[in-house]
């Protein structure tokens, strides 16, 4: 089969479809009241609410403006960064389903014998809704004498992190490549493959990109 860049893309399914509508008709909503104001089928909202059918955002938009809230209180992570002259500390509250969560390493090693690999820089990108976008850029912490870096359980809390503005996908992806290239210099590895990796999770959590050359399966 050619090659095809598909020029109808899809809506892309909202994930939590079920767990918005038991929120609706836990408010007191019926099926038929959520199906009038999502326009659709007293029979759709039925299989959504038993999970097994998904609606899409655009769909879903009259439910999510009153409910969306309460969704956004159980995805969201918190960061910080502490400013290294006054010691200042600033935290984050960033709402949004991860898309992607990656560190950048650097191996050490003691006569070409790797002893371990400790991430230094991360990238995290957060789904805000209506293809918006988060990124939180990392830096490991580290402390001020020693230069050693932080430990913690809490695997957030030993980064430096700065919060990037909302993204549109095109600006997104422009961001990761422009960052690829003038941030990762000592991680050749992962500057080459980041660009791929970033777009193949935003692939695999429903997104579509242009540019993208789809070889569709027939069923």
């Amino acid at each position: 089969m050619e090659a095809t860049t598909n020029p109808k893309k899809n809506k892309r399914k909202f994930k939590q479809t079920k767990q918005l509508v038991r929120l609706a008709l836990n408010d007191g909503w019926s099926q038929i009241e959520i199906a009038d104001a999502c326009r659709t089928q007293q029979s759709v909202v039925s299989a959504w609410n038993k999970g097994s059918k998904q609606g899409t955002e655009q769909q879903l938009k009259p439910l999510l403006d009153v409910y969306g809230h309460k969704l956004r209180r159980n995805t969201f992570r918190v960061y910080w960064r502490i400013n290294p002259e006054t010691k200042e500390k600033t935290f984050h509250k960033v709402e949004g389903k991860v898309i992607l969560n990656l560190a950048f390493h650097d191996a050490r090693r003691s006569r070409a014998k790797l002893i371990k690999k400790i991430p230094q820089l991360k990238l995290v990108i957060h789904h805000q809704g209506e293809n918006k976008f988060r990124v939180i850029f990392q830096k490991r912490l580290t402390f001020e004498h020693t230069n050693e870096e932080l430990e913690s359980m809490i695997e957030d809390a030993i980064w430096y992190s700065i919060v990037s503005e909302q993204y549109e996908l095109p600006e997104l992806l422009s961001v990761i490549d422009n960052y690829a290239k003038e941030h990762l210099a000592e991680y050749p590895t992962d500057a080459n493959t980041l660009p791929f990796i970033a777009r193949q999770a935003l692939l695999n959590h429903g997104f579509d990109i242009d540019g993208v050359v789809e070889y569709p399966a027939i069923w």
